[in-house]
């Protein structure tokens, strides 16, 4: 049985550095930067790996980073744990299925912070549907990006908190570019998008939103998504991951500081029309990971998934001392 390690109490990226017994320096410009292959979701909480590149952030920490898109967190996970992957973007849903089946994988970084504040996404239905509360999804049909992540489970954790029986609902595979077409033309009565596509949805007047659907989580804030490894590739690159974590902080905190500047990057690496990222609603991306914002998605998919909830300190890496 593969033993993680433990921490009680919230992990940022300076507690990380200090806990570390690694003076890691940051390359110069005539060495040679380190070569890291990184998987992301193709949707706005992703895409601080693009900022961090775009601006230097990643080259600044030492390291040259190429980044795939796949818009499916299962397949993305099954390919870093083939080794095809250093490290991925994935949500609190899939690594907790994972570590319930004796996976090693491990949060690194953080990824968005999802609350009645900051918004991550929500539940999008057709602009001519009269649905309001879950009793109304019984029997319904609605697309998930990912069949056991956020998409399926934060909707049924709703639907069912709000007089509706989730076990009754039908849920479909498909990637969130397509989704707001389906939603659309009736294919799907409804489905959980993140930006830009709920701007997109509403834009093109194929779908509105209902709800973030976040109270059905947690009544305060939590981390949906997050920066993953295995737990021996962050053991045998314990200077990579540090310097990963430095770039993803300093990405992270120039995005929150910079909601206008992250337009061209999301247009360019996203292929969306840069009219309509400029008028998406920017998610939050906090600076440190908290054992307590991580657990109320690890409950929720313990829930569905039928596997016994665990420490949400179990999925959070900390480098030996």
């Amino acid at each position: 049985m593969i033993r993680f390690a433990r921490v009680t109490a919230p992990v940022t990226i300076a507690a990380l550095l200090a806990l570390s017994s690694l003076s890691v320096a940051v390359p110069g410009a005539a060495q040679t930067l380190a070569p890291l292959k990184v998987a992301m979701i193709p949707i706005e909480p992703a895409a601080p790996v693009y900022y961090a590149k775009e601006n230097g952030f990643f080259a600044k920490a030492g390291l040259d980073v190429d980044i795939d898109q796949n818009p499916s967190t299962p397949a993305i996970a099954s390919a870093l744990l083939a080794g095809n992957y250093d490290i991925a973007y994935g949500t609190v849903p899939t690594l907790a299925q994972a570590h319930a089946k004796g996976l090693p994988f491990v949060l690194i970084a953080p990824g968005i912070e999802d609350s009645a504040v900051h918004f991550g996404g929500g539940i999008m239905i057709g602009v001519n549907s009269t649905m309001k509360t879950g009793k109304d999804f019984n029997g319904k049909t609605l697309g998930t990006a990912g069949l056991n992540t956020i998409a399926e489970y934060l909707p049924r954790a709703w639907i069912d908190k709000t007089g509706g029986d989730s076990s009754t609902v039908k849920f479909i595979e498909m990637p969130f570019p397509v989704t707001p077409d389906a939603i659309g033309s009736g294919r799907v009565d409804g489905a959980y998008l993140a930006e830009p596509f709920v701007t997109i949805a509403e834009q093109k007047h194929l779908a509105k939103l209902l709800t973030a659907g976040d109270d059905a989580i947690s009544s305060g804030g939590y981390l949906s998504t997050g920066w993953y490894t295995t737990l021996q590739w962050a053991r045998a690159h314990p200077d990579l991951v540090v310097r990963f974590q430095r770039a993803m902080a300093e990405a992270a905190a120039w995005a929150n500081a910079n909601p206008t500047k992250v337009v061209p990057i999301l247009a360019k690496d996203l292929h969306a029309d840069p009219a309509i990222v400029a008028q998406a609603t920017r998610p939050y991306f906090p600076d440190r990971i908290v054992a307590a914002q991580v657990q109320p998605f690890i409950d929720i998919t313990a829930k569905y998934a039928k596997f016994a909830p665990f420490k949400a300190d179990e999925l959070i890496y900390v480098p030996a001392r």
